[in-house]
């Protein structure tokens, strides 16, 4: 009872403050839980997070499969610019706090709750895009360590 409580909350939450992704991902849960078949929710459980990188990532490179960007400059515009090399560093620092997110998440399981009402009130509050709770997580994992 209290999942589906939980569920229904995000639900809401998810609509009510404009943040549509955790809504739809609150209703696929309980429809997962109350419907589907345990093989299934074992499934879906194993590989919902390579999914969820799998399209992040592809939504990132369809402008370049649209031609929207042309390849040619990106490289040289990466390696003559600031922003270049920087997103580069990031991107290399944001894989690292990524996993050690993706472990918080799995020992620490208190941590989803946190991480999704913070999402719901960034959206709320802050006009966010609830895109990063993995590197999220790592900054939390990364705090808690620096803070023991």
């Amino acid at each position: 009872m209290a999942e589906r409580l939980l569920f229904l909350g995000l639900m809401a939450g998810g609509l009510a403050w404009g943040n549509d992704t955790v809504a739809l991902a609150a209703a696929l849960a309980l429809l997962l839980r109350e419907a589907a078949p345990p093989p299934l929710v074992q499934l879906a459980l194993r590989h919902s997070v390579d999914l969820g990188i799998l399209f992040l990532v592809l939504g990132l490179l369809l402008p370049v499969a649209a031609g929207s960007i042309p390849v040619g400059q990106l490289f040289g515009r990466l390696l003559s610019s600031r922003v270049g090399w920087v997103s580069l560093l990031i991107g290399v620092a944001s894989t690292r706090l990524a996993s050690d997110g993706y472990r918080l998440m799995k020992d620490r399981p208190e941590a989803l709750l946190g991480l999704v009402a913070g999402s719901l009130a960034g959206v709320a509050l802050l006009r966010g895009i609830p895109a990063g709770p993995l590197v999220a997580a790592g900054l939390v994992a990364w705090l808690a360590r620096l803070f023991r």
